[in-house]
């Protein structure tokens, strides 16, 4: 599924760069086990990889609604807003939060690896660059959630809010199974 949604992204710089990332072997090994959360939301192995498929599917369905939304964009950023956990936390023997999840925490994390592979990309828009980043950066939505900068853009606006209702949905339908 996650290989179809990528193969679907029409603009060629964003494609590069989600390829980049699912066709690096290390990097998929622990995408695809990482929780996307100590223990709030997605809270079990392959969690993340869940999350993130899930807001992606969100943002194809949200294209039907609102054409004037770059989608390339905002699936991009569904797919690689929480790509820091992997290292924010560890997960082999329960879960618990890294030194680096600690010190410096999943927002800022992802947007050094997602820098570290744009860079690797010729000639990607420094425009587009920014905009991925920023999609990184602001996706917790508020400072008081953790967002360095507070979306600022109608596709890093859109995503806050889907992360936050695939987190919500996944705590409710968790506390369901408890009863």
């Amino acid at each position: 599924k996650l290989y179809s949604i990528i193969s679907n992204i029409k603009n060629s710089y964003l494609r590069s760069l989600l390829t980049l990332f699912y066709e690096d072997k290390a990097f998929m090994e622990l995408f695809k086990i990482a929780p996307a959360a100590k223990d709030i939301h997605h809270a079990f192995l392959s969690g993340l990889l869940e999350h993130s498929i899930e807001i992606a599917g969100l943002c194809i369905d949200i294209k039907r609604h609102y054409e004037d939304v770059d989608v390339d964009l905002l699936i991009t950023g569904a797919l690689l807003h929480d790509i820091g956990k992997i290292r924010e936390l560890k997960y082999k023997k329960g879960f618990d939060y890294t030194d680096e999840g600690r010190l410096i925490g999943h927002i800022l994390i992802g947007a050094e690896m997602v820098d570290e592979k744009i860079r690797q990309i010729k000639d990607f828009p420094p425009k587009l660059a920014m905009l991925v980043k920023h999609m990184v950066i602001s996706h917790q939505g508020t400072y008081e959630w953790g967002s360095p900068k507070m979306p600022q853009t109608l596709e890093a606006i859109i995503l806050h809010h889907l992360d936050d209702l695939s987190a919500k949905v996944n705590i409710v339908r968790k506390a369901f199974e408890k009863e």
